[in-house]
């Protein structure tokens, strides 16, 4: 599913992996339970709203893995 207006913006799932984590440990990080990342990933939600700090932290993550703030996916609000 990349439902991405931008074609080369990751999905928040291939962020995800690309820091190597898993649904629980990406959940945990961010305060969300892992059936929240799971229901997003598999499609049965087409956003994911998430706080302003949630959004910060994906970005810290994203830094440590030389991905820059265009990365940051548009599937998510």
């Amino acid at each position: 599913m990349n439902s991405n207006s931008k074609p080369n913006v990751p999905t928040l799932k291939e962020v995800r992996e690309r820091l190597g984590m898993t649904q629980e440990e990406f959940a945990k990080t961010l305060g969300l339970s892992r059936n929240t990342i799971g229901s997003y990933e598999s499609g049965r939600h087409q956003k994911l709203q998430l706080s302003m700090a949630q959004v910060r932290k994906i970005f810290e993550l994203m830094e440590q893995v030389g991905m820059s703030i265009e990365d940051l996916p548009s599937d998510i609000e």
